[in-house]
């Protein structure tokens, strides 16, 4: 997992492919010379047709990694979240003696808020930066949300103050002017085993 070939050869070209594919799902990464990108491309859609091999877009692949409970920049992390509110507390090591940022983290203090996912029970899909309340006041904001055709429903990233993100939480997300419910659930909500 997270490896990659620096000089392989597909189809006589020199890539470099990795197992850093970011959709939760077993996938590879390849990085080729510009000018090798649409053989290997034709190359692969013709000989995956037997498997069902089909191209996807950004969408598709935000679904999967959003499904996979895996963050991404200027969604689940940016520069107003810390890697503790994302999740990502296990990549900040505050008991090393120094590194970059840790002043910065030390500054804001306890962790007040941290990311959860919510699954959209009432009507309507949640989109980011939309605000979540409860109890009658907002307790944060939406970072990503979709449909999950998986699944078969809507489901949402928000950052919510605690205790607010435990699992069962009932909320609302403001889509639109209208309150939408939604409940704290565990992520991810897809595991492919």
């Amino acid at each position: 997992y997270y490896t990659f070939v620096p000089h392989c050869s597909v189809l006589g070209r020199d890539c470099l492919v990795s197992r850093t594919g970011y959709t939760g799902e077993f996938g590879y990464e390849i990085y080729c010379a510009p000018q090798d990108a649409a053989p290997i491309w034709n190359a692969l859609l013709e000989n995956g047709k037997e498997e069902g091999i089909l191209p996807c877009g950004l969408g598709c692949r935000d679904t999967l990694r959003f499904e996979a409970g895996m963050p991404l920049y200027g969604h689940e992390m940016d520069d107003t979240i810390t890697p503790r509110e994302a999740g990502l507390g296990f990549c900040v090591k505050m008991k090393k003696p120094d590194f970059i940022g840790k002043k910065a983290l030390e500054e804001r203090g306890p962790v007040t808020r941290k990311m959860c996912t919510l699954k959209i029970t009432g009507r309507g899909i949640a989109r980011e930066h939309q605000e979540v309340f409860a109890d009658g006041k907002k307790v944060g904001m939406t970072c990503s949300g979709t449909h999950c055709p998986y699944l078969g429903g809507a489901y949402a990233t928000a950052i919510l103050d605690l205790p607010y993100n435990e699992v069962g939480t009932q909320v609302e997300v403001d889509v639109r002017g209208r309150r939408v419910a939604a409940e704290v659930v565990s992520t991810p909500i897809y595991n492919r085993a």
